[in-house]
């Protein structure tokens, strides 16, 4: 069981350094969406899935290992937890303490990292509502001038525009 337990805490330490890397990619990916830089946003966004790739294979080793410390205390492995495992081991600190502490390391790092891509999610979609306003904005320069027909001669010639106004003065008539 003990070399399990070692197997647990060093598996989440190596966890633990490849969440920070993808903290890090994360942050620089933020810097890349503000400063509109496609190339070093793509590149970031590479790396992140290479970390990904890796904190996947480390989970499954995890999920393993969880699997063995079921079996060997006779619980069901889909039950089983990290935390059940610190409590139990409250009587061995050797192993509770240090399982305690990465665990806890983890869960703030988790936290971090859900904030950068919470964060990075607005920005992403706050640049899209910009990409689309940009967008519309220039389809709708093309149709100004079938819109807008306004000239400086516009009301010194009432009868280009149908007659509509002729005999009028300039003035407003506010008796109706």
């Amino acid at each position: 069981m003990a070399s399990l337990i070692e197997n647990l805490i060093t598996g989440l330490n190596e966890e633990y350094a490849v969440y920070e890397q993808l903290l890090v990619a994360s942050t620089e990916k933020t810097t890349a969406i503000v400063s509109n830089n496609l190339d070093r946003l793509r590149e970031t966004t590479d790396k992140e899935q290479l970390l990904v790739d890796t904190i996947t294979g480390l989970e499954n080793t995890r999920r393993q290992t969880m699997k063995n410390i079921a079996g060997v205390l006779g619980q069901n492995s889909a039950n089983l937890r990290i935390v059940d495992v610190i409590g139990l081991l409250e009587s061995q600190p050797e192993f509770h303490d240090p399982l305690s502490e990465i665990s806890e390391k983890l869960g703030k790092l988790a936290k971090r990292l859900k904030d950068v891509n919470a964060h990075n999610q607005n920005l992403i979609q706050e640049s899209l509502k910009m990409i689309e306003y940009n967008i519309n904005l220039l389809q709708n320069l093309d149709r100004a001038p079938e819109t807008a027909e306004y000239s400086r001669d516009m009301f010194k010639r009432p009868a280009a525009y149908g007659d509509a106004g002729a005999g009028v003065s300039g003035q407003f008539d506010t008796k109706n």
